[in-house]
């Protein structure tokens, strides 16, 4: 042991014995003694390198462990995204062209109901573009699923004045996006307006409402078709104010406009308004009880609808007031109206001539005991190149003068009576249709008196004179009716095979009603006989709800 180790063991030894602090002199001896010598710190120093180039190599190889890492997880996410491309490959939707998606959208979007934007639901043309990525970009980029929408105003959907406010103002940003994105197209506006509260907002400064039509109004000059439907009572819509206070500058594209409306007698009155005096409107629909309530300048239009107002029991209006319409048109191509009898007898003498008349739609009511002699507006109408004729009766009317002067016909909706017992009358109407291929007869009481069609069907297969109708292929005749099998067999073969180069055109869809056989056993011959008919031919059989189809 050197001097210095045992002078600090003396020291340490004498402060034990004597149990007391040690001086400054024993301090420094002791701590001169505990101080490590070169040697020893060399072999530390020696020790902490050897330790810090371990941890850096370690260092080193958990980079380069982790770069191998992101390499084998890119490499993992690349055979991902391949895999999931070689799966796409037996997906059924992503095999349907870009172009067939497109044209199912625009079919679900546009050629059904005009989509109806309401708060706080989405209409389809909204689901469709949430569907997926892809399914987004086909619908912001098909422009024409955004150029129609329906919208409604009604207060009562709402509680407080400040959520109705905040609900029409939502669907007023809708209303630009919608539209914004139908790019240049003209649009189709649909407007409901039962609007119930617009007598308890007088005390308002506005209408909240107003904020809806003003964003609709923003886009008039892209308005191509209009509709407005007012069930507001006996209250005028101010809406209604306002869009027949709009002129040619406002709507340049304006072409067609439809108006159901259930007030008879407006205050203020808008018979100045010159909407439907626009150039370039073509068709209008009108609902209402007093057509007189707007000025039309019918000479222009190419569509005209006039019915009475259909919520109400004034469906039909006044004969002589749309028989005074209809003289006034020029080019009239589409004419649907419904009319009742109006007690001026004397004033159906003036004749209405539509020569380019080609689809005619009409509900006229008659009363209960007319005969055959009994006036109807169809004794005033002469349209000789019509294609469609669809009319409903309430009574007998002979239609022989009409289908006269209307021989080009041919697709034809038509009741018969029960009073026409074996359908002479209506074989006397069909023989003026040379040129008839659609038929639908149906009855107009349908009440349960059977009526007998053996005479009626063998008059389209044989005839003294020639069969009727021999162009007809669509059949349809239902009602209470009640034929033999034998009579089927004829009707059935008689357009069939060589013979239909002789008695007209072959069958291609029948319908005909058989719940007027009473009797079972030959019923259920008569539907064995349609159906074996229809196996191997043109003839299509199918269950409908009064018969086959």
């Amino acid at each position: 042991m050197d001097q210095a180790a045992l002078s600090s063991k003396s020291v340490l030894e004498t402060l034990v014995k004597t149990n007391r602090p040690p001086t400054d002199q024993e301090t420094a001896i002791i701590r001169e003694s505990m101080a490590p010598t070169n040697a020893e710190l060399k072999v530390v120093e020696a020790q902490i390198s050897e330790t810090m180039a371990h941890i850096q190599e370690l260092k080193s190889q958990v980079e380069q462990a982790e770069t191998k890492l992101q390499r084998l997880r890119e490499e993992e996410a690349a055979i991902l995204e391949t895999f999931a491309d070689h799966r796409r490959v037996f997906s059924p939707f992503r095999n349907i062209p870009e172009d067939i998606i497109r044209e199912i959208c625009i079919q679900a979007c546009v050629k059904g109901d005009i989509p109806k934007l309401s708060y706080p639901r989405n209409p389809s043309t909204y689901i469709l573009a949430q569907i997926c990525s892809g399914m987004r970009h086909i619908a912001l980029t098909t422009p024409i699923i955004w150029a129609s929408v329906h919208v409604e105003i009604r207060s009562y959907l709402f509680s407080g004045l400040i959520q109705y406010e905040k609900a029409y103002s939502a669907l007023a940003r809708r209303v630009s996006a919608w539209f914004q994105r139908a790019g240049g197209l003209g649009l189709t506006v649909s407007i409901e307006d039962s609007n119930i509260a617009y007598a308890v907002l007088e005390g308002f400064q506005s209408d909240p409402s107003t904020i809806l039509f003003d964003a609709l109004l923003s886009y008039s000059t892209r308005w191509k078709q209009l509709q407005f439907d007012s069930s507001c009572g006996s209250l005028l819509s101010p809406l209604i104010l306002r869009i027949a206070a709009l002129t040619a500058v406002d709507l340049p594209l304006l072409r067609s406009v439809s108006f159901h409306l259930d007030c008879v007698n407006p205050d203020p009155p808008i018979d100045d308004s010159v909407l439907l005096k626009i150039p370039t409107l073509k068709r209008i629909k009108l609902e209402t009880r007093n057509i007189r309530m707007f000025a039309v300048d019918w000479a222009i239009l190419t569509s005209v609808t006039l019915h009475g107002e259909s919520s109400s029991s004034s469906v039909y209006l006044p004969i002589i007031e749309v028989a005074r319409i209809l003289q006034q048109t020029k080019c009239l191509v589409f004419c649907d109206i419904a009319v009742r009898p109006s007690g001026l007898q004397e004033h159906y003498s003036n004749n209405i001539n539509l020569p380019f008349l080609k689809t005619l739609i009409v509900g006229e009511k008659t009363p209960a005991s007319a005969t055959s002699g009994a006036p109807s507006i169809l004794d005033l109408i002469t349209a000789p190149i019509l294609e469609v004729f669809d009319m409903r009766r309430e009574a007998f009317l002979d239609l022989s003068g009409f289908f006269k002067r209307s021989p080009r016909i041919r697709k034809l909706f038509l009741p018969y009576f029960d009073k026409d017992t074996l359908f002479t009358e209506t074989v006397g109407f069909l023989s003026h249709c040379p040129s008839l291929t659609d038929l639908s007869l149906f009855s107009c009481n349908w009440n349960n008196n059977t009526v007998d069609a053996n005479g009626f069907l063998r008059a389209f297969v044989e005839g003294d004179t020639g069969v009727i109708c021999p162009c007809l292929q669509d059949f349809q005749l239902i009602g209470m009716i009640d034929f033999s099998l034998q009579t089927l067999r004829l009707f059935l073969a008689g357009r069939q095979g060589d013979i239909s180069a002789l008695n007209g055109m072959p069958w291609k869809k029948l319908a005909i009603d058989t719940r007027g056989i009473k009797n079972t056993k030959r019923r259920q011959q008569v539907l064995d006989l349609l159906q074996k008919n229809a196996a191997g031919s043109d003839i299509q059989v199918s269950k409908a709800r009064y018969g086959y189809y």
